[in-house]
């Protein structure tokens, strides 16, 4: 089981479980993805991202600053550092993809280290960030089929796997990517601090909470 008590209103998810999580631009939905990796990284478990926004070194920056160690077992899938023509260094725990529109890549990367860390000790946590940026590269039935790839292979290795998408794309095109997970977790801007709440992995969605 996977405890996400700290950072989501529910105790713990079944191994093979996928989230969506939801929310506007800007209301802290990578803060709380990298929140709920860096947990899984301090309980000793595997952390892979696949990255649209965000070079790996940011990316493994903002996890292991969440963390209680400067060198985090996280793996990613940098599908940025080629475009904008920045550094990009060997490295084992990070794959290079040309773009994000490099469905195919992005999908071979993410499953060799999902394999790989399924050879090892402990769990493994998959962050996607974001849909919304791969919708940005193509139609929602590529970005469905995609997605619906990676989750699979998620839960082929009893993982827990979260994936960020903006709140502001048309209803269908919401209701295509939410049929693909276990649950949504939806945050929104409250009076005094961001809050998010739980649906679809109990009875009825959580109460709001802050994060």
């Amino acid at each position: 089981m996977y405890d996400v008590s700290d950072h989501l209103p529910v105790g713990e998810l079944r191994p093979g479980t996928n989230l969506l999580l939801t929310g506007p631009q800007g209301v802290g939905k990578y803060d709380l993805l990298c929140d709920l990796l860096a947990t899984g990284v301090d309980r000793g478990q595997h952390a892979v991202v696949v990255s649209t926004n965000k070079s790996a070194p940011g990316v493994r920056a903002d996890v292991s600053g969440r963390t209680a160690t400067d060198t985090p077992n996280l793996a990613v899938v940098d599908c940025v550092s080629q475009r904008r023509d920045e550094p990009t260094p060997p490295d084992p725990n990070v794959q290079y993809v040309a773009s994000p529109s490099d469905f195919s890549s992005m999908g071979m990367a993410a499953s060799e280290f999902l394999e790989r860390a399924g050879e090892g000790d402990g769990a493994t946590r998959l962050g996607l960030h974001s849909l919304s940026k791969l919708l940005l590269e193509a139609d929602v039935k590529t970005v469905f089929r995609f997605t619906h790839i990676l989750t699979g292979r998620l839960s082929g290795v009893e993982g827990l796997g979260v994936a960020t998408l903006d709140d502001n794309h048309d209803q269908q095109t919401m209701n295509t990517l939410r049929q693909l997970f276990d649950g949504v977790v939806e945050t929104r801007q409250g009076l005094d601090s961001r809050e998010c709440r739980v649906a679809g992995v109990a009875g009825t969605p959580t109460e709001w909470t802050g994060f």
